[in-house]
């Protein structure tokens, strides 16, 4: 097991590379590699607390994934973010760009990605691509090749990304991220992405099958968004498929509405869907509220039969210091419940949970 020493002793060696990439002096033969000063570094931390009901120090909590701890303080997640954004300009490379994300903690090896330790953290660059922008007159076309996070579903692996603390269950049942090439297309108030990967959130293929990716969203007016995604592919012989529909919709620049429709379906492991409606209302300058309903279906599963599982989700967010738009605490009560398993919630039926997080970032 690492101690605390030798995880920041690591993370700041990352970090000085980062910082070195970004600032260090060119060699007086180096490739020219366009406007370095276009390059940005960031973080965030996320750092919880976390009680439930029935839970157990040192044993996981059902559908907690990157949150498994009962009664414990964790500094889950340490982001480092490094990006250069292509850009039409005087030299060819100012029109490739990159970026990379990678996390320490204990998120990291829950997340599957990465360099694991024996369970006490790891580091996993669960981003990593290259993008090259080609000019287009009709809109923009960008290609990415490497790893890049997931096109489904609506929340994100970063906490700083999501407006509750603990993830959703649609957010489990969908891969996190791909490792391939993907080509965006923007035109007006349409936008469109297709894809082909690996299998879902494998770095290595491990048979034949492949992944293909595709999304067709609009931008709608008050913020507005509605986009449909498609994933399908082929894992060992067994054919899946991913559809996910988002829209979210802002009123009177205090309430923001989301809906997330996921489907899946698996040859060797049957069909689930599930449906996740939010509110985000702001209370106040430095206050917000965000709700979180959702139902997934699990019964045609075939290690699941039966099973149907259902959770609200409160969430207060604080920004105590108006000034300071990126540092939040937040405060959540969640309560999930399982119907036709009576034992899903550590021998339970539901569970009620109580967290508290701390969040600082500074973006790219």
């Amino acid at each position: 097991m690492r101690s605390i020493a030798s995880k920041f002793s690591l993370m700041m060696i990352a970090a000085a590379l980062l910082v070195g990439t970004q600032f260090g002096t060119p060699r007086a033969n180096a490739l020219d590699l366009g406007n370095l000063e276009s390059i940005g570094l960031g973080f965030s931390l996320d750092t919880t607390y976390q009680y439930v009901s029935n839970g157990e120090v040192g044993e996981g909590i059902a559908e907690r994934g990157l949150y498994p701890e009962h009664n414990d303080f964790s500094i889950d997640a340490f982001t480092l973010s490094l990006e250069k954004v292509p850009t039409v300009g005087d030299g060819v490379m100012d029109q490739v760009g990159f970026r990379a994300d990678v996390l320490f903690g204990e998120q990291a090896e829950r997340l599957g990605f990465g360099f694991n330790t024996d369970g006490d953290g790891a580091v996993s660059p669960y981003q990593a691509y290259i993008n090259v922008l080609v000019p287009s007159g009709a809109g923009g076309l960008n290609i990415y090749a490497g790893q890049f996070t997931t096109l489904a579903g609506w929340e994100l692996i970063e906490a700083k990304d999501n407006t509750n603390i603990t993830r959703s269950l649609l957010f489990y049942r969908i891969p996190f991220a791909h490792s391939g090439v993907r080509a965006t297309f923007s035109a007006g108030s349409l936008d469109l992405a297709l894809g082909l990967s690996n299998d879902w959130d494998a770095v290595d293929d491990v048979d034949d099958g492949k992944t293909f990716e595709s999304q067709i969203a609009l931008n709608l007016p008050n913020d507005g968004w509605l986009g449909v995604t498609g994933y399908f592919g082929d894992t060992d012989g067994d054919t899946r498929t991913l559809v996910t529909v988002v829209g979210t919709l802002t009123l009177m620049e205090k309430v923001t509405l989301i809906a997330d429709f996921e489907y899946t379906s698996h040859d060797a492991g049957g069909d689930r869907w599930g449906f996740a409606g939010y509110a985000i209302v702001s209370l106040a300058d430095s206050m917000s509220l965000a709700l979180r309903g959702e139902y997934v279906d699990e019964s045609e599963r075939v290690d699941t039969p039966g099973l149907e599982l259902s959770e609200f989700t409160s969430t207060l967010i604080l920004t105590p210091f108006e000034s300071v738009g990126n540092f939040e605490t937040r405060l959540e009560y969640r309560y999930d419940m399982a119907d036709g398993d009576d034992a899903y919630f550590a021998g339970e039926d539901d569970q009620h949970g109580f967290a508290v997080q701390l969040l600082y970032w500074i973006d790219v």
